[in-house]
């Protein structure tokens, strides 16, 4: 295993994540029109409610383990990085710079930083709380 390949797996794995990332903003957009045309309707029936609410935490979650995704996979390549280099092989400067950007070795969590916390959050609320509220 090289560098190279770590980087290759790296890049193809992120396109995969990046497609995930677009069909996710676009089942998010779903939920944000499911929430609008909710609380534009004073006769939606609960059951709906109770659906519209269900698809959005999926999607929520769906971003949540997108965002775990990478960084697991960013954190793999740079501990099979760190891994190479304590086999003698020299390292780019690129690599060294992912090494120290990364928790190399670290295990799957699903605990997302801080703005891709909010980043759900702020998803969450907007298509979720139209659905509940009474329109003024």
């Amino acid at each position: 295993m090289t560098e190279l390949d770590l980087w290759n797996h790296l890049w193809m794995a992120s396109g995969g994540q990046g497609a995930w990332f677009l069909a996710l903003g676009f089942l998010s957009w779903v939920g944000l029109r499911a929430g609008q045309n909710m609380y534009n309707n004073a006769n939606t029936p609960v059951i709906m409610k109770i659906a519209g609410t269900v698809f959005c935490l999926f999607i929520s979650n769906a971003w949540i383990y997108n965002f775990a995704f990478s960084e697991w996979n960013a954190n793999g390549v740079a501990n099979a990085m760190v891994s190479i280099e304590a086999m003698g092989e020299t390292l780019s400067p690129y690599a060294a710079e992912l090494i120290s950007a990364t928790e190399p070795g670290a295990g799957f969590s699903l605990m997302p930083d801080v703005l891709q916390g909010l980043f759900v959050l702020s998803i969450l609320v907007m298509s979720v709380l139209p659905m509940w509220i009474k329109k003024a």
